[in-house]
C-alpha cells in the first residue's frame, strides 16, 4: 500500500500486528513508524537499529514471557533486509501471539522488495520522495499534529521554504513549539533557517565553482553533514524540476512547480541556475550525493568533514 492507504488503515481497528515500512523517503518512514507505534500501544519495546540486529535476541524477546508486560513490540531499523528465514520466524511469533508486535523499517530505496512484501502478506507501505511542496507541507502538518503544535498553513509554508524544503530540518524546528499556537511571524522570529547561515551564498558559489571552504565552515557550525547533503539534494532537485518542466511545456510556472510563487528576482536566479546544467550533470550530481549520504551514515570510522569537503570538490568538478 501507499501513504494514503496506510493513513486509512491506521483508522481501522484490525490493523496488523506486524508491518513493513520501506522506500525512498526516510522522513516518511520515521513519521509513520511513530504513528504505528502509537496504534500498537505496547508496554515493552525492544529497538534494534542497523548493526545491532541479532536474530536470537529478537526472537527471544517475542518468544519468552515477561513479568513486566503483556504487549511487546520488536522494532527493527535496517539498511539491508534480514534473511527471509529470520523474518518468517519473527512474523510467526506475532501470528501465534496477538500481544506480540513487529515493525520493520527498511532504509533501502534501491532494492526490489517483492519477496519481502509477500513475507509480510501485504502488510506493508512503500514511500517515495515527495514530488512537490504541497506534499511536503502536508507531511509537516501531520508532524505538527503529532507534536500538538497548532500552526497555520502560511506558517508551514514559511517553515518549509525557510529550510530549503528539507523536511528533517523543518520538522525539528516544530519541537520548539510543542503545545503552542504558531503563525508565520513566530516562525520568522524563532526559526534559525539555512538562509541565515548563508546557504544561498554557499550554493551560488558552489555552482560557480568558486572557493567554498569559508562558507562551508560557517554552515557546519549549525548543521551536520547529512543535513547539508539533504539540502544540496533538495536544491539541485528543485533546479532539475525547473529544467525538465521547461523542456516539456516550453515555459516555467513556479506555482505549479513549487507550490508557491517566489519573488521575480529569485525566480529569475533559479531559472538561470537550472539551465546551466545538462541532464548528464544532474545524474552525476544525484549519484554523488546519494553515495556520500550512504557512506556518512554507514561508515563510523569516516572523518566526515574531510570526506564531505572532498565530495564537494568532486561536485564542483562535475559542475565544470
Amino acid at each position: 500500500m501507499y501513504r494514503r492507504d496506510l493513513q486509512k488503515a491506521l483508522e481501522n481497528n484490525n490493523f496488523s500486528n506486524f508491518f513493513l515500512l520501506y522506500g525512498g523517503d526516510n522522513f516518511q518512514i520515521e513519521l509513520y513508524a511513530n504513528f504505528i507505534k502509537q496504534k500498537y500501544a505496547v508496554e515493552e519495546n525492544l529497538k534494534l537499529y542497523f548493526e545491532e540486529y541479532d536474530f536470537a535476541r529478537a526472537s527471544d524477546f517475542l518468544a519468552l514471557g515477561s513479568l513486566f508486560s503483556s504487549k511487546k513490540l520488536l522494532e527493527l531499523k535496517c539498511f539491508k533486509k534480514p534473511s527471509s528465514k529470520d523474518l518468517k520466524a519473527l512474523i510467526s511469533l506475532c501470528k501465534n501471539n496477538t500481544d506480540n508486535f513487529f515493525l520493520l523499517e527498511l532504509y533501502d530505496e534501491n532494492s526490489k522488495q517483492g519477496e519481502l512484501e509477500k513475507i509480510f502478506e501485504n502488510h506493508f507501505a512503500r514511500f517515495f520522495k515527495i514530488s512537490n511542496s504541497k506534499e511536503g507541507i502536508e507531511l509537516l502538518a501531520m508532524k505538527a499534529r503529532e507534536l500538538n503544535v497548532e500552526i497555520t498553513h502560511n506558517a508551514l509554508i514559511t517553515l518549509f521554504v525557510s529550510f530549503d524544503e528539507n523536511l528533517y530540518l523543518a520538522a525539528s524546528e516544530l519541537n520548539k513549539f510543542i503545545g503552542l499556537k504558531v503563525d508565520e511571524n513566530v516562525v520568522k522570529q524563532y526559526c534559525y533557517s539555512l538562509a541565515l547561515v548563508g546557504f544561498d551564498d554557499f550554493f551560488d558559489k558552489l555552482l560557480k565553482t568558486q572557493n567554498i571552504k569559508e562558507e562551508l565552515e560557517k554552515i557546519l557550525e549549525s548543521f551536520n553533514e547529512i543535513a547539508l547533503i539533504n539540502s544540496l539534494s533538495n536544491a539541485f532537485y528543485k533546479l532539475f524540476k525547473i529544467a525538465i518542466y521547461a523542456k516539456i511545456y516550453g515555459k516555467i510556472d513556479f506555482k505549479d512547480l513549487l507550490g508557491y510563487t517566489p519573488p521575480p528576482q529569485v525566480g529569475q536566479a533559479l531559472s538561470g541556475q537550472a539551465f546551466k546544467l545538462n541532464l548528464k550533470q544532474y545524474k552525476a550530481i544525484f549519484n554523488l550525493l546519494l553515495k556520500s549520504e550512504y557512506e556518512i551514515k554507514t561508515n563510523s570510522k569516516l572523518s566526515k568533514k574531510e570526506f564531505l569537503l572532498a565530495n564537494l570538490l568532486e561536485l564542483q568538478r562535475i559542475l565544470k
